[in-house]
């Protein structure tokens, strides 16, 4: 008979993850972290402002405190750098499959890997040759006097939020259907919001942006650089139940697994809501198995 490893495996070591194993410690459950980065916080790192978390106006300064606490928990939980590449659930045990070939195992598991940035060569309203880098990750200096931006999800806002005294001009090409999610900056004198139906994007730098717009007239842009802000998509793994939308629902898995954060649905993709989230994934799993051996 396989013994557990630990009472609980959590995969991915972002906001939900970590609250997870923090919350699991507090009602003394045993757990294993596992993520491949080599410390825990995963997107709070790429976090340049934070303003629905009191305290913290940025992810880096939550995940070195999440780190620290982790670090404190007095051997309840594990921090185990690998990538997970399947899972399993049977009616004793969970069991998690590492990309070396080899597996761990417990009594039960919350998944809370979250979701990945969109590839703009994964999106149908654009056409290009090149995976643009998204603005995510882009500091004002190395933008060019045109800079033209895919998408108007909800980064852009933060992007601006955390760069107040860049003045790059930024033209954004956003499909209709994700107008409201522009509200945020629409005051922006910085930004200039471009509604479309489609974006072909041609050149190596500089860029040819020839646009069709959402009324039916027709741009071209010269831009010295090309950013994505077009959202994620669900990195769910093998062996999870995945909706149509690729999201996975906690209430469509196995009862030893419990999914959690941005994972579960499009919907209240946030910091604090993924948080909460995880703890109370923790929670879920301690009371559904404290009355037996789980």
């Amino acid at each position: 008979m396989t013994r557990p490893e630990a009472q609980l495996l959590i995969v991915g070591a972002g906001p939900a993850g970590c609250l997870a194993a923090v919350t699991a410690a507090s009602v003394g459950m045993t757990s294993l972290l596992i993520d491949p980065a080599p410390i825990p916080g995963g997107s709070l790192w790429q976090i340049g402002h934070l303003a629905n978390w009191p305290g913290f106006s940025d992810g880096p300064s939550y995940a070195r405190v999440l780190g620290a606490h982790l670090a404190g928990l007095d051997g309840h939980c594990s921090y185990v750098q690998a990538q997970v590449t399947t899972i399993e659930a049977t009616e004793d045990l969970v069991r998690a499959t590492l990309a070396d070939g080899s597996s761990v195992a417990g009594e039960a598991l919350i998944v809370a890997t979250g979701v990945h940035t969109a590839k703009s060569t994964e999106v149908s309203w654009i056409t290009c040759t090149e995976a643009f880098p998204p603005i995510t990750g882009a500091s004002p200096v190395d933008l060019g006097a045109c800079t033209v931006v895919l998408g108007g999800d909800r980064p852009l806002g933060t992007w601006l939020r955390t760069h107040p005294n860049a003045d790059r001009k930024l033209t954004v090409c956003y499909p209709e259907r994700d107008g409201y999610k522009v509200e945020e900056v629409r005051s922006d004198e910085r930004v200039q919001l471009l509604p479309v139906r489609a974006v072909s994007v041609t050149g190596t730098g500089p860029y040819t942006v020839d646009i069709l717009r959402a009324d039916g007239g027709q741009d071209t842009v010269e831009a010295d650089s090309v950013l994505t802000n077009i959202g994620t998509v669900p990195t769910a793994l093998p062996g999870l139940a995945v909706g149509e939308d690729g999201f996975c629902p906690p209430a469509a898995q196995h009862p030893r697994v419990v999914t959690a954060g941005d994972l579960t649905a499009r919907d209240g993709q946030r910091v604090s809501t993924a948080a909460g989230d995880g703890a109370d994934a923790a929670l879920t799993l301690y009371s559904r198995f404290r009355r037996q051996a789980v």
